[in-house]
């Protein structure tokens, strides 16, 4: 996603506002997909401050996967605020989340950068989800069944041969 910042380089002060949309696939992160349901929406601005630009702003959009204990549909949204600085007056910079081709500035590793590091590593359908049955597969947040699922340490094994 490439913003026109040359205005804001040569005024001192000045706000390039920040109000764009950008689609995305499904992403696969830790073993789920998050299809998002929509477009992700970038909002704030970029202000040039003595050759720094500010970028702050927020990056959001709505997403459906699906829970990792029972694997119901799971909605969600994301919400991510960023505060960033950049030094604008050179293009020799390290930088994974930008890139500064003259008047250009790139900030797709940004969003990119935020949306990965914001996504659940565990989503779940509700924050106390019991999950399936790992005997007969029933989701035990709709009934209880009265499989044995007690879990026994194998190195133990021998202890309770003796009983």
């Amino acid at each position: 996603m490439k913003l026109n910042i040359g205005p804001i380089l040569k005024n001192e002060g000045s706000i390039l506002n920040i109000d764009i949309e950008t689609e995305t696939g499904p992403l696969e992160y830790l073993g789920n997909t998050f299809v998002f349901d929509g477009p992700l929406k970038v909002t704030g601005g970029i202000r040039s401050i003595g050759g720094i630009l500010e970028l702050s702003g927020a990056v959001s959009g709505s997403y459906s996967t699906t829970c990792c204990s029972c694997g119901k549909a799971v909605k969600g949204r994301l919400e991510v605020p960023f505060d960033e600085t950049v030094n604008g007056e050179t293009e020799d910079f390290d930088s994974e989340c930008f890139a500064l081709n003259g008047p250009t500035l790139d900030i797709s590793g940004l969003i990119n950068a935020l949306v990965w590091g914001n996504l659940p590593m565990r989503p779940l359908c509700r924050e106390d989800c019991k999950g399936l049955c790992s005997v007969c597969g029933c989701d035990l947040n709709e009934k209880v069944c009265n499989c044995d699922r007690t879990v026994y340490d194998p190195r133990l094994a021998i202890l309770r041969e003796r009983h």
